[in-house]
């Protein structure tokens, strides 16, 4: 990584629980800045205005921090369908360590921005299509193997799937609690995933 990477993730890595906690109209530059301890100048050096500091963010939280969590999705110690399982366990446990106060920075942006802005959008749409075809890989290779009985549009689950976790997200948001994601997880693993 350059130093010029190396920087603008370090003023995000500093700045984006603001836009997390407060959202994107929420936000100012002059909070970033603060944020960071950066000089306003400063983030212009390293961003074209606040809309591509957004789309910065979005992509350093699903490299950074979720990439933890879809790791498991690929972990070969577990099967398909338990990695699947594996990942909504482990984002929910670290939510709840946030006590469910911030809900998926990735769906917050969809919900506030997807509608507003082609940029955002567009970042958004190709992490929950990234999301999908990882989720997708697990089913097909769940089928092949006979572990999933159902059958169903593949394609047409994964993408129910992660539907369904940024809507159990945004009602945990709404509720301050794990009631919404306990659900969902039981939907999941007693009814979509045998």
């Amino acid at each position: 990584m350059n130093k010029k990477t190396a920087k603008k993730n370090e003023i995000i890595n500093a700045s984006i629980n603001l836009m997390y906690l407060k959202g994107y109209n929420g936000t100012s530059v002059k909070d970033i800045t603060d944020a960071a301890g950066i000089p306003k100048g400063s983030f212009y050096n390293h961003f074209e205005d606040k809309e591509h500091y957004a789309v910065d963010a979005i992509n350093y939280y699903y490299q950074e921090v979720i990439s933890e969590f879809t790791a498991t999705l690929v972990n070969q110690n577990l099967g398909p369908l338990d990695r699947i399982k594996e990942f909504c366990k482990q984002v929910i446990s670290w939510l709840e360590q946030q006590d469910f106060k911030l809900g998926c920075f990735v769906g917050n942006m969809t919900q506030e921005m997807g509608d507003v802005s082609e940029l955002i959008s567009d970042a958004v749409a190709n992490i929950h299509k990234d999301m999908e075809s990882r989720i997708h890989k697990n089913l097909v290779e769940a089928y092949e193997n006979r572990a999933l009985k159902k059958e169903l549009s593949l394609k047409a689950l994964a993408s129910f799937i992660v539907s369904s976790w940024q809507g159990s997200l945004l009602r945990m948001k709404e509720t301050g609690d794990r009631t919404s994601l306990d659900a969902f997880y039981t939907v999941l693993t007693e009814d979509l995933l045998k």
